[in-house]
Formats: C-alpha cells, structure tokens, sequence
C-alpha cells in the first residue's frame, strides 16, 4: 500500500506563525504497538528515536555536468525503541517470539508486521500528534548485560529495531 498524501506545493500559505508556542519535552510519549499480544513491552518503552527520513536528489546529466533535480524515492531509516525489562522477562520474551515467530509460522496474520503508534503528548499530558508507522516489524533485538561487578542499581534494558513500509504524522 504506497503512502499516498496530496501535498499542495502552490504559493498560499499553508500553515501559520506561532507566536505563544510552547516546545515539547523529550519525556512525553506512548508506543501503541498492539496491547493485546505486546502489552509488556508497549508498557515499558523508555526510549524511542524518530527516523531519518532522506530524499536523495536524481542527478541528471547535463553538458558537461551532473544537475540534481529532485528525488524520486524516499528512504526511512529504522525506527529503534528502548524498553525496560522486567524482572520476568515477559516483555523480551514477547519481542524475542514476534522476531522468532516471523520466521517460523506460515500462518501470514498471526506475527509478521504490526501498525505502531508514537503519540506525542504536550504538557498536559493530551495527545498533540500521532506518528503511525505502517507494516513495521522487528530486525534486531539486544540481548541485556548482565554484571555481577555492577555498584549501582541500575535496571536491564533492551533495544529493538523495526522495518517498516513508511510513517504518517497526523
């Protein structure tokens, strides 16, 4: 399913100044991934990097030089979220089994890829955007490191990494 959303590139204004903006603070979020399979880890997301997106140029050739013109392809990089483990390792678990899962199963509906959410809440705590990430699934997931030198209490954390088709920011 192609990310189709028409973009207006006439010469009105599309948006306006703010000019009483408040700005968003880097611990104000929730990941929706599907509470029902998924609950542990959705619970315990403590860290999520927003993807790169990049629009690479199509370089023409021109005369005696290579001209940009604009790109004609757009690519995501992974979407990597960090979550905390609890002590039974019920939410490792769920990721490792969806990671192993996709493998395994034949069945196409029961762990290939799932529609994630980041919603981005404002000071309030009320939702102000919604970042769907289509068809994603994860690639990777670090183990944690256990220490018996460690000082400090500190908890195991792990990250995962997902492929997805495309996001939307709503």
């Amino acid at each position: 399913m192609p990310y189709d959303k028409s973009i207006n590139f006439n010469s009105e204004r599309t948006s306006t100044l703010q000019t009483n903006a408040s700005f968003m603070t880097p611990s104000r979020f929730k990941l929706v991934i599907d509470s029902l399979k998924y609950p542990n880890t959705e619970f315990m997301v403590t860290q999520v990097e927003l993807p790169t997106i990049t629009a690479t140029p199509v370089v023409e050739s021109f005369r005696q030089r290579n001209v940009p013109s604009t790109p004609d392809k757009i690519d995501y990089s992974e979407f990597t979220i960090t979550f905390l483990i609890d002590e039974n390792m019920v939410n490792f678990t769920e990721m490792h089994d969806w990671i192993f899962g996709m493998v395994k199963e034949s069945d196409e509906g029961v762990y290939k890829t799932r529609d994630m959410t980041l919603v981005v809440l404002n000071s309030n705590n009320n939702p102000v955007k919604k970042i769907r990430f289509i068809n994603a699934f994860p690639t990777t997931l670090t183990g944690p490191t256990f220490d018996v030198t460690a000082t400090d209490a500190t908890f195991l954390t792990s990250t995962a990494t997902f492929a997805y088709f495309y996001y939307t920011i709503e």
